[in-house]
């Protein structure tokens, strides 16, 4: 275990005493972040040599937010979809998406973001409030027993002015949060993990005699082949409110739960000359879930994607011996390579650049170039994985 330090700005948690350390550091004038880095359970959630990220929020003695990056336009957009669904009704849901696409092309502040939504009445102070309460007790159900590690504070005076909200009191969020952990265990024995895909019980809904709307109601869900996360993300639900209800239909043995189909994904590829890069890169991609291998000559790289045949390959331009757009074009000349999406990945903003990645078929991506860059760098990052290869396996046991 960690040495255990603390400080006013950092501090060292062992297992299971992460809330008693939260109550003596956020109850103070600190407006900002305490970001917790976990180094146990990394293997089984993120790779072996991977630390898990997690933000606290804080403004004034009060939690504001909680989330793997800190607040964004990108963080706001993520938590009204997710838990707000109204935004799911297909009257607002393209609403919902022009704003996406006018908070991107005014390059607007979550304040204002807010505000406009607030404006056309896809959301009110209410709804945010309940909304963002349950992401963090959501976020809280799992921190909070991920296990040691370490807390240091981000200060961002803008925080509450971006998000203002009146807050919630630690005390109180800590103590439904453990309230909530004693409702875990009790479902442990009947939902023993979230990733889960519920299976009907049809001999049983037709011996239940439910009656036909509770019966097609159960069938809905089950139909999908959904894990019991993913149905509370299509329900805009608390996780624990979607755990207790399949709970009730596996103890009745109207469901019962199966793994999901593991897919094997090939790795991310990432090609720089730069190790630190490399490195930063690989932790990133591997936070989001997915296998990474990376490879700093490129005079070697091609024989390296020959072999393992990468699921997407991240190229820099600007390389000693092969550059990024001599390498796509030996790439593309290989029949058996060429459906692998490539991205041109540099700190060289220049349209030019951008065009002729364009030309060859490539996807283009900006380095973070500041520390202030690398939050909408990772959420740009995030989004180009899924569009070019899809939802990572990496499955999380709930408890």
């Amino acid at each position: 275990m960690n040495r255990l330090i603390a400080t006013a700005d950092q501090f060292s948690f062992p297992a299971r005493e992460l809330p008693q350390q939260l109550l003596g550091h956020i109850q103070s004038s600190k407006v900002g972040y305490w970001e917790h880095k976990f180094d146990t359970h990394a293997e089984r959630l993120v790779g072996q040599d991977q630390l898990l990220h997690w933000n606290l929020g804080i403004a004034n003695g009060q939690i504001l937010y909680s989330g793997d990056r800190l607040w964004s336009v990108q963080s706001l957009m993520k938590v009204v979809y997710r838990y707000i669904v109204y935004t799911r009704n297909e009257l607002v849901r393209p609403r919902f998406e022009q704003l996406k696409t006018k908070a991107e092309e005014q390059a607007l502040s979550p304040a204002q973001l807010l505000a406009e939504m607030k404006r056309i009445g896809l959301i009110d102070d209410d709804r945010l409030l309940k909304a963002m309460k349950t992401k963090i007790l959501n976020d809280l159900d799992i921190y909070l027993l991920m296990g040691n590690g370490n807390a240091r504070f981000i200060p961002d005076r803008d925080l509450a002015t971006q998000l203002p909200l009146a807050g919630f009191s630690p005390i109180t969020l800590l103590e439904e949060a453990k309230q909530r952990q004693l409702q875990w265990g009790k479902l442990q024995s009947q939902v023993p993990s979230m990733n889960l895909i519920p299976v009907l019980n049809r001999q049983a809904i037709e011996k239940s005699n439910l009656p036909d709307g509770q019966q097609q109601r159960i069938e809905s869900l089950v139909k999908s082949q959904q894990t019991l996360n993913e149905i509370a993300e299509e329900m805009a639900k608390d996780t624990l409110e979607i755990a207790e209800m399949f709970a009730k239909l596996a103890k009745n043995g109207l469901v019962s739960f199966q793994l999901p189909k593991k897919n094997t994904l090939s790795p991310i590829m990432a090609i720089d000359d730069s190790p630190m890069i490399l490195s930063q890169f690989q932790h990133w991609v591997k936070g989001l879930g997915y296998p990474v291998v990376i490879c700093q000559q490129s005079e070697t790289a091609l024989a390296q994607i020959v072999e393992i045949e990468p699921a997407a390959i991240f190229i820099d331009i600007n390389m000693p011996g092969i550059s990024g757009f001599e390498l796509v074009k030996q790439i593309r000349q290989q029949p058996q390579l060429a459906k692998i999406p490539l991205v041109i990945l540099t700190g060289e903003q220049k349209l030019a650049n951008r065009w002729r990645a364009q030309w060859t078929g490539c996807d283009f991506l900006t380095k973070p170039l500041t520390p202030g860059a690398v939050g909408e760098f990772q959420v740009q990052l995030e989004e180009m994985l899924l569009k070019l290869v899809g939802t990572p396996t990496n499955n999380y046991s709930q408890n």
